[in-house]
């Protein structure tokens, strides 16, 4: 029963110092702009040019809102 106790404490504090931490990166960073790493930049690199197709596909030639 004790050592249930503890596991339930030593949970608890990991949560309270994930949401801690989580608070303090927050107020350094108001922007919510996190760095990136190299292979995140690179992978929002190679994404975005296809996205930026499938968007304008969608929104200026697909668009089927007529217009009066």
């Amino acid at each position: 029963m004790l050592f249930y106790i503890f596991l339930a404490i030593v949970f608890l504090l990991l949560n309270e110092y994930r949401l801690i931490k989580k608070y303090i990166q927050a107020i350094m960073n108001p922007e919510g702009k996190l760095e990136q790493s190299i292979f995140q930049k690179l992978i929002n690199g190679l994404i975005k040019p296809f996205v930026l197709i499938k968007n304008w596909i969608n929104y200026e030639l697909l668009n089927d809102e007529l217009n009066y």
